[in-house]
This record gives structure tokens, C-alpha cells and sequence, in this order.
């Protein structure tokens, strides 16, 4: 398999979870992604710092502590005004404490307007095939195009 594309996988300051963070680094290995995981309670100026040194393809935040909506969105703004990263921004998991479509919906729309490009929360039925299919055809374009003609 080749690594042709780097992922940077992060989590928001306040998230000490790692399980995610290690099941989403197999997982994007896996699909053929070189990933660069920065860990638990990663700072934001660790994320903005690791951004202006090298490029990534996409950058992966996952969190799982129901703040990421808080969080995401300053960290989002952030990667958009202080990087010159103008490609993927994607942030999934647990993203608030509720499970309300409404209050989920309104948060997802919150941290896309603060610059991420999608947002897969756990409670949204099918999200985490979505954030599967779109990374997968970022990694291997033809082979999505070839899979939707073929539907």
C-alpha cells in the first residue's frame, strides 16, 4: 500500500481520550494515509505550529468528550486565519452532550461556518460511513468516480 497523503489527526485541548484517536489512526493507515497523531489534550498552537512546518492532506479531528463543538470552532478558525492549509478540515465523534437533531444540526452548522469543510457527529445515523466514503475518495479519486457511475 502506498502512503502518499498525510493526514494530521488531532483531538481538542480538553479531550484525554485516545482510544478514538488510535481506532481512527488504524483505520486511516489502513485506508492508506500516512497519519500524524498528535495525541490527546493536544494544545492548539501544537496543531497551528505543526501546520506551518509541513503540509498535510487533510487534518482529522476527533473527539469523543461532547466539547468539541466549543473547541472545534475556535480550533478550526484558527487552522483557517493563522496556516496556509486550505485543504480538508473534517471534525466527528461525540461533538456536544446532546443527542438532539436539532442542537446537533446546529452545532455542525456553527463549527462548518467557523471552517470546517464537514462535520460527522456519532449520533447522526450513517456518519461515520460518510467520513469513510469521503476520505477514501480523496485517497483514491478514480476509484470513487468509478463506484458513483456505478450506482
Amino acid at each position: 500500500m502506498t502512503f502518499s497523503k498525510t493526514v494530521l489527526l488531532t483531538t481538542v485541548p480538553s479531550d484525554s481520550h485516545s482510544w478514538n484517536l488510535v481506532f481512527m489512526e488504524f483505520l486511516l493507515t489502513d485506508m492508506g494515509y500516512n497519519v500524524e497523531n498528535l495525541g490527546p489534550n493536544t494544545p492548539m498552537d501544537e496543531v497551528i505550529e505543526r501546520l506551518n512546518r509541513h503540509a498535510s492532506a487533510m487534518v482529522v479531528v476527533s473527539t469523543v468528550n461532547g466539547h468539541g463543538y466549543i473547541e472545534g470552532a475556535e480550533l478550526a478558525r484558527r487552522i483557517r486565519s493563522e496556516t496556509k492549509h486550505t485543504d480538508g478540515v473534517y471534525i466527528g465523534g461525540k461533538i456536544c452532550t446532546e443527542n438532539d437533531p436539532q442542537t446537533i444540526a446546529r452545532h455542525s452548522d456553527t463549527l462548518r461556518a467557523a471552517g470546517f469543510d464537514e462535520v460527522f457527529d456519532d449520533s447522526v445515523a450513517n456518519s461515520f460511513d460518510a467520513f469513510q466514503e469521503l476520505v477514501s475518495a480523496q485517497l483514491y479519486p478514480e476509484h470513487y468516480l468509478e463506484k458513483r457511475v456505478a450506482r
